[in-house]
């Protein structure tokens, strides 16, 4: 189906603390140019897919069970889009992208990666054309921009009302420590989806090797962490897991160090800007605190090839054994003004495709809209959303596996107060209303629900 599309832009998310507020501020670019955003949880969207006023629908992810589910959006009059979320903190060997289904991306008709490395390795990969892969920075890192950053001022003056003056510890292992369970499980399930083929050599290797780092790093953290409470017994260590992780784990490896806090709540940004220093192990976070202007330390204890995947090693100061960490902590905490050099800074910005003077925001939207402009919009009814839940609509969808934990129930309140923010700093004059359409589905529009939706919503209970 080709027809006239809706001005009406679909985000669905997976890890609300991770993605939600950069949602927010593509919410809020596209509302000063007329569309309505549909966000929220991913599962509740997919399914409901045919059951909505068809817009333009941006995927996160490109993965096989992504390709079954683009296909569906595009054969209901969607027009259809990635907004990849994992590539930023990656810079992709080989031309590997063994994750990427090419029925995925196949069923595309633009795709928004950061990095002039990777989006020329994908285009090169898939045998796309120059204008079917757009580079433009993740809106993510957006938010990490000096005039946009201060959104986080008030969480930021309560994380150092209650904790004072802290080093922070940013775990990720989420291959070997997750809920999701053991990595065999991991694995099967992987397999299941038909996400990778363990006939591929690569994939196995990849798969190998991502274990051994995650051994050899949760390894450093457990020698490293009493070391480094024993150097600065005054100050406070937090140690904050991937949300992915099992959070009793580290309770048992590490629970009884005196002066450590094992906490995970919130996006990372406004822990890492009121951090003293970020320790990490090739953690994306060590490439959101050059972006913030706060000093890093990447922890890397193994030469494994997969370790060179990670950007944040390349924009961080490296420490490749403890007692160097230790030792680079000290230097740093003395000096963080000197933590990152011109090299790291150029890294960062050709690996973000970062512009001065544009929000990735902006250019995504920009390309959203051309996109639309050549299919042709549907026609506007002054002051009523194009948005309608069609016959057989799911207001509710129930949970499994960590998903509750990812992707929380939204929080109006707070997520009018962040986007009315995200309007001031952004000089926009238009004030998007965000109401519920699903239990963890919002719409973001200036324009008011029909009233036969409201009274639909209301019988739906949610």
């Amino acid at each position: 189906m080709t027809g006239k599309l809706a001005k009406i832009i679909y985000f669905p998310m997976e890890i609300a603390s991770r993605e939600l507020d950069s949602r927010l501020l593509l919410a809020a670019v596209a509302a000063n140019r007329g569309f309505e955003v549909v966000l929220g949880q991913k599962w509740l969207i997919e399914r409901n897919i045919e059951r909505m006023t068809p817009g333009l629908y941006c995927s996160k992810t490109l993965t096989v069970r992504d390709a079954k589910m683009l296909h569906r959006a595009k054969s209901s009059g969607y027009a259809v889009v990635a907004v990849d979320e994992e590539m930023p903190g990656l810079v992709v060997q080989n031309r590997n992208f063994w994750w990427i289904s090419s029925a995925a991306v196949t069923e595309t008709d633009d795709i928004f990666l950061s990095g002039a490395h990777n989006a020329e390795a994908f285009a090169a990969n898939f045998g796309l054309d120059d204008d079917h892969v757009t580079q433009a920075c993740n809106p993510r890192w957006d938010l990490m921009r000096p005039e946009l950053r201060s959104i986080y001022d008030q969480d930021v003056a309560d994380i150092k009302r209650r904790y004072g003056e802290f080093i922070l510890i940013n775990s990720n292992l989420g291959f070997t420590n997750t809920e999701k369970g053991d990595v065999e499980e991991i694995i099967r399930n992987l397999v299941k989806a038909g996400k990778i083929d363990l006939d591929d050599p690569r994939q196995v290797k990849h798969l190998e090797e991502g274990r051994l780092m995650e051994e050899a790093n949760r390894a450093a953290l457990l020698e490293f962490l009493p070391r480094l409470r024993q150097q600065f017994p005054d100050v406070k260590i937090i140690l904050r897991p991937h949300p992915s992780e099992r959070m009793d784990r580290w309770h048992e490896w590490v629970g009884h160090i005196p002066n450590l806090h094992i906490v995970r709540e919130g996006p990372a940004i406004p822990w890492i800007i009121a951090a003293r220093l970020l320790i990490h192990t090739n953690c994306t976070t060590g490439v959101e605190a050059i972006a913030l202007d706060r000093p890093a330390l990447c922890i890397v204890p193994s030469d494994l090839d997969i370790n060179d995947w990670y950007l944040s090693a390349r924009v961080n100061p490296v420490a490749k054994t403890v007692d160097q960490a230790i030792v680079r902590a000290a230097r740093i905490l003395e000096a963080p003004n000197e933590c990152y050099d011109a090299n790291m800074r150029a890294a960062f910005a050709t690996a973000m495709s970062y512009r001065p003077d544009k929000l990735g925001a902006e250019q995504i939207i920009d390309g959203l809209e051309a996109l639309g402009n050549k299919r042709g919009w549907r026609p506007t009814t002054e002051g009523q959303t194009q948005w309608k839940p069609l016959s057989g609509y799911k207001w509710t969808q129930r949970d499994k596996n960590v998903r509750g934990t990812l992707m929380p129930s939204l929080d109006l309140y707070q997520m009018r107060n962040r986007l009315e923010l995200l309007c001031h700093l952004l000089d926009i004059q238009v004030r998007p209303k965000v109401e519920l359409c699903g239990t963890k589905v919002a719409l973001v529009s200036a324009r008011r629900l029909h009233v036969a939706t409201r009274l639909r919503r209301a019988f739906s209970r949610i």
